[in-house]
């Protein structure tokens, strides 16, 4: 289902309320040209006079509600730029690079990095070098709050709380159709992880903030963040706080809020069912 960009706006605005939210929803769209960059977009090169991370722009979009126009000029984070396929880059001067700054070990370790991604699934392969050529070829991305975001995003981020982050996985996995996934790395965790790999996925992505995020984008220390696909925050609001809703109304986030004084069997009505039928290995 294709949606508005006013419907886009009203729903960041319902889940920022709804989840709690202490900083806005970051949208993000791709561009294939860096003239669908429209008028009011800050170009930090040529706006700022100095370039910036593309986490740093991701910042910017939720705490100051700033529109944002990175491309691989702008970005300062060039094994970044090469990751998203934006720039002319070989992969040995990549690899070296990780090694030089003594984020990896050696080569076989930068490697075996890049191969992890494949747990999220194999068409993340079509995000990263030398697949992104063929099949996404983009040049650059916007960002803007998702509630008065002005384009129709790709992918949108969220930005939260552990405790926040167990509702919005209780909504995609209520229905099982969108159970998010997770790899750790430590690096390009929001821009690549969160922002570029839903787009080719088609589900949502849990990150735990690298190091970038962390040392350059404002990060808090308690934060973590999910990425998906643009229209799944509709399928987020429509089952956010739902599972557990037929059981008379006691939904999983009113039993973390108001746990019971007594956990035993009895607690809930699946739980007695299996007592009822259960037989204890002596």
């Amino acid at each position: 289902m294709k949606y508005t960009i006013k419907e886009y706006q009203d729903v960041g605005r319902i889940l920022k309320e709804k989840l709690g939210l202490e900083t806005e929803i970051v949208a993000i769209k791709y561009v294939k040209n860096l003239s669908e960059f429209p008028e009011g977009f800050i170009r930090p090169l040529r706006d700022l006079g100095k370039p910036m991370t593309l986490c740093m722009a991701f910042a910017a979009s939720r705490y100051e509600k700033k529109k944002m126009a990175m491309s691989a000029h702008d970005n300062s984070c060039t094994p970044v730029t090469f990751a998203h396929g934006w720039a002319k880059v070989p992969l040995y001067p990549f690899i070296k690079s990780q090694v030089k700054n003594d984020w990896n070990k050696n080569t076989m370790s930068v490697l075996r990095r890049l191969l992890s991604y494949n747990a999220l699934g194999l068409n993340v392969q079509k995000a990263m070098w030398p697949f992104n050529k063929l099949f996404l070829r983009h040049r650059g991305l916007m960002t803007a709050p998702l509630s008065e975001t002005p384009f129709i995003p790709d992918t949108v981020v969220i930005y939260c709380m552990p405790g926040q982050m167990v509702f919005i996985a209780d909504a995609f996995c209520y229905e099982s159709k969108y159970i998010p996934r997770s790899v750790h790395t430590g690096y390009g965790e929001s821009c690549f992880e969160a922002g570029l790999f839903p787009l080719v996925l088609k589900r949502p992505v849990v990150v735990n903030l690298g190091s970038g995020d962390r040392g350059f984008s404002r990060v808090k220390q308690y934060e973590i963040a999910i990425g998906m696909p643009a229209s799944l925050a509709f399928y987020l609001d429509k089952y956010l706080y739902k599972p557990g809703e037929k059981n008379n109304g006691n939904t999983v986030s009113k039993l973390i809020q108001n746990p019971p004084a007594v956990v035993d069997e009895d607690t809930l009505p699946g739980w007695r069912d299996i007592k009822n039928i259960m037989k204890y290995y002596e």
